[in-house]
């Protein structure tokens, strides 16, 4: 049996202390690159918003001015509701990309572990390889399992949907202020139009943060009766 020094353990915990501090040193790193990212993404779609905010509903033609007060509020609702999904998106969006990345980084490096232990056997590799082969395998699953575990990548195209759902329902909001007409060139009443849009924003609205229930059911974890049954 292999006897651990109290050197080994210095050295051990002396690199599970570095391995974290670059850790929390990437994610910052990480996390300003996928900010800037994702504002990047979103600067456009944030433009024509600013626009359809500020300059799309103005002197609406033949509408009176409590129409047009209540189309400005309905649009500046509508805002709201978009700007709820891009936070989320832009959020989701973070953290999957640094998730990712720090997966893909000590996934190589488990892999490069387990050579080594595979090249020389377990009872011949130094128990420092062996605790780094721990380390890194547990941070691989940490974050494997924050991937599944928050389903992000569902969260990012649904957030990502809803806030276009809602860009399009404000496009109607400016068609109509213009022309007097629907999206499509139809002649359609203000009642018509603004209970349309409230309806479809209502259906719209909800927070799109999903949970894999798999993932984080431990109730039966240890329930071995059953996994015998089964």
């Amino acid at each position: 049996m292999e006897i651990i020094s109290k050197q080994q353990i210095k050295e051990v915990l002396i690199t599970f202390i570095v391995i974290i501090v670059l850790i929390i040193i990437g994610f910052f790193i990480l996390k300003n690159h996928a900010e800037k990212e994702g504002r990047e993404l979103m600067s456009p779609m944030d433009e024509v918003s600013r626009i359809q905010t500020t300059d799309g509903i103005t002197d609406c033609e033949g509408r009176t001015e409590r129409e047009a007060a209540n189309l400005i509020t309905l649009n500046n609702i509508i805002q709201n509701h978009k700007q709820q999904h891009e936070i989320t998106f832009l959020k989701l969006y973070m953290y999957q990309y640094v998730s990712m990345k720090f997966f893909i980084i000590f996934s190589i490096l488990s892999a490069l572990t387990v050579f080594v232990i595979t090249h020389s056997g377990w009872q011949h590799t130094s128990s420092y390889v062996k605790t780094l082969f721990l380390i890194f395998t547990a941070i691989t699953s940490f974050f494997g399992l924050s991937l599944s575990t928050f389903d992000q990548k569902d969260g990012i195209h649904r957030n990502g949907q809803a806030f276009i759902n809602y860009d399009n329902l404000q496009k109607q909001l400016v068609n109509y202020c213009a022309t007097g007409t629907d999206i499509e060139g139809d002649s359609i009443s203000f009642t018509k139009l603004y209970s349309g849009v409230m309806k479809k924003s209502a259906e719209l609205h909800d927070f799109y943060l999903n949970f894999d229930k798999k993932n984080i059911d431990t109730k039966n974890l240890f329930d071995y009766k059953k996994k015998d049954q089964e």
